[in-house]
């Protein structure tokens, strides 16, 4: 991915560079500076100069770069790659040397420890791990000032040779976890009371028709975890037996059975992917706080939660009748709450009339919609709203008066905009994912408050007629 790495002052002299594959000389540094950094200074009263792109291409050689107050961060290409990752890359590196402040001096003065740090965080040409807890176990070089990384040589040796006590922090979880370096979770973390909180978020969007039938669908969800846990703790909880994860190697997989069918899943770096395959678990190291663990999409088997029957007609040339009809699909005792329900109307309604079985609904002229709203609306029950518009009637108007009247108030050059519903409904999840176990294992083996919830939402849920 990345070719060469330099990093340059104001003045575009290099101060550290780096050659991770063949194929460049040192020598193109100059070609940089020239392009970039010379002209920059040289137009920097230019309000022009201000807005640069952050890739130079020049034949078939890139050069990516930020800029951290006077310090240049550039990283050379050869070959077509992805510029966000390679930006992501400067930008980590930038914080990572950006400790108290950045600037020349610091970097010339621990010159064999930044080098030392470009040779471990790149490899082959690919960005590994910059993650500075991880990066101090595996830097032998000893920091010349207290700038760099906020630690002064005697603190900087200590925590070399507490390797024995990074060692050991790091064998409590390396004995429970062989081979994984545990970077997003710092040893030492202590709680009076240890909780862990399981939320399941899903956002559902549905196009149907007018009797109900649905035209497209699918939900967007993810895990979201909240963790205050004493030590280094091992987590781990089980899906459902009908849950299973789409990849390449099971695109064939039955969808008629009602299984949950979780596409394009993506999970944060502290699973362990191997357990869910043999043993249907996701099992993790969990970071302290709050953290999403896991993030999918489904296509199949969804949970409807609302039916919306819809018959709209025309009655004469002014007046529009409306019988709109919500059904809930999810548990009784359940209810979904904040539910609106947006019946668009026509431009240029001078008169209207509603009534409905339950909520309320009013009609607002400023947005054209009649908004029928629940602070509850139940599972397993079904409401109706019946409304009219009374629009202006043309039809006897001269042609003189029709130019001057909006046109765009006619029925027949109505649009139809979708009804369009929002809600939220707890402890529902429209994909059908359920989470059969939650298990917390620690050392020191304390009592944890465990706690999973299911939230479904509205994204666009909108019926055509």
């Amino acid at each position: 991915m990345i070719t060469a790495l330099f990093i340059y002052d104001s003045k575009g002299d290099v101060l550290m560079s780096k050659l991770y594959k063949d194929g460049i000389k040192r020598n193109i540094s100059d070609v940089f500076r020239i392009q970039i950094i010379s002209t920059t200074n040289k137009g920097a009263s230019s309000s022009s100069r201000d807005v640069r792109s952050p890739v130079l291409t020049l034949g078939s050689t890139s050069f990516v770069y930020i800029k951290s107050s006077s310090i240049w961060f550039c990283a050379v290409t050869r070959s077509n790659q992805d510029c966000s990752a390679i930006l992501e890359f400067l930008y980590n590196l930038e914080s990572l040397l950006k400790v108290v402040q950045l600037t020349s001096e610091s970097i010339t003065n621990n010159f064999s420890l930044v080098y030392e740090l470009l040779e471990e965080i790149v490899e082959f040409g690919y960005p590994t791990n910059l993650e500075l807890s991880y990066l101090k176990n595996y830097l032998t070089t000893v920091p010349t000032n207290d700038n760099i990384f906020k630690m002064s040589s005697s603190a900087w040796k200590s925590s070399k040779n507490a390797g024995a006590s990074n060692t050991v922090n790091a064998s409590s979880s390396s004995r429970a976890h062989p081979d994984r370096n545990i970077t997003w979770r710092s040893p030492g973390i202590k709680y009076r009371r240890n909780e862990i909180f399981l939320n399941v978020e899903e956002k559902i969007t549905v196009v149907m028709n007018d009797d109900a039938d649905v035209l497209r669908s699918h939900v967007d969800g993810c895990i979201r975890m909240k963790t205050h846990l004493s030590g280094m703790p091992e987590c781990r909880f089980g899906l459902g037996d009908n849950s299973i994860l789409l990849n390449s190697f099971n695109k064939n997989v039955d969808t008629s059975g009602g299984n949950v069918i979780l596409e394009d899943s993506k999970f944060h770096q502290c699973v362990e992917l191997n357990k869910f395959d043999s043993d249907r678990l996701i099992q993790f190291v969990p970071p302290d706080g709050e953290f999403q663990l896991m993030a999918y999409h489904c296509r199949s088997n969804i949970n409807l939660p609302f039916k919306v029957y819809a018959d709209v007609y025309e009655i004469g040339r002014s007046k529009l009748s409306y019988k709109i009809r919500v059904k809930s699909c999810f548990p009784a005792k359940i209810p979904a709450t904040n539910v609106q329900i947006k019946v668009p109307t026509p431009k240029g309604v001078l008169d209207s009339y509603s009534s409905n079985s339950a909520g309320k609904s009013k009609f607002h002229p400023e947005d054209n919609v009649i908004l029928w709203k629940f602070n509850k609306f139940f599972g397993e029950q079904e409401h109706v709203l019946t409304a009219e518009v009374e629009l202006a009637d043309n039809s006897h108007d001269t042609s003189q008066q029709m130019a001057q009247t909006n046109t765009t108030n006619s029925i027949l050059n109505w649009s139809r905009p979708p009804i369009k519903l929002d809600f939220v409904i707890e402890m529902f999840s429209s994909s059908g994912l359920a989470v059969k176990f939650l298990k917390v294992q620690e050392k020191s083996n304390y009592k944890t408050v465990k706690w999973v919830k299911y939230s479904t939402q509205s994204g666009s849920y909108e019926i055509r007629y």
